[in-house]
């Protein structure tokens, strides 16, 4: 009698994960939104990346006329457009931060320094 007790429960708990699951997904229509306003931002981007990078390869064959020239430059420029882009979006997230008038660490701080109290 046991067993059977026992597999009749199992059936209902490896039910319940999948309901939860079902719960936690976004609706299709704001996971489609979320992937064209991600796929808009990232092929227009990647397409001035290439057209950029493009043009530099080409000017400097062109000028110079050395393909190993032309690769290690274009390389260059790579990852300066790569450390730009990084760095404006660390000035951005600053720049957020500050109009926000939050400071995380002072804010730890003073907390930590008002809650305390001295024990005699």
């Amino acid at each position: 009698m046991m067993p059977a007790a026992a597999s009749a429960a199992e059936p209902a708990a490896a039910s319940a994960p999948r309901t939860a699951r079902r719960m936690l997904r976004p609706t299709s229509s704001q996971h489609d939104l979320a992937k064209t306003r991600g796929a808009a931002c990232t092929s227009s981007f990647c397409r001035l990346v290439g057209l950029v990078l493009c043009s530099n390869a080409s000017m400097v064959y062109f000028a110079l006329d050395s393909l190993r020239v032309a690769v290690v430059t274009t390389l260059a420029c790579s990852l300066l457009l790569q450390a730009g882009s990084f760095g404006r979006v660390l000035f951005l997230i600053w720049q957020s931060s500050r109009a926000r008038g939050t400071r995380h660490r002072g804010q730890h701080a003073d907390g930590y320094r008002k809650a305390r109290v001295p024990v005699v």
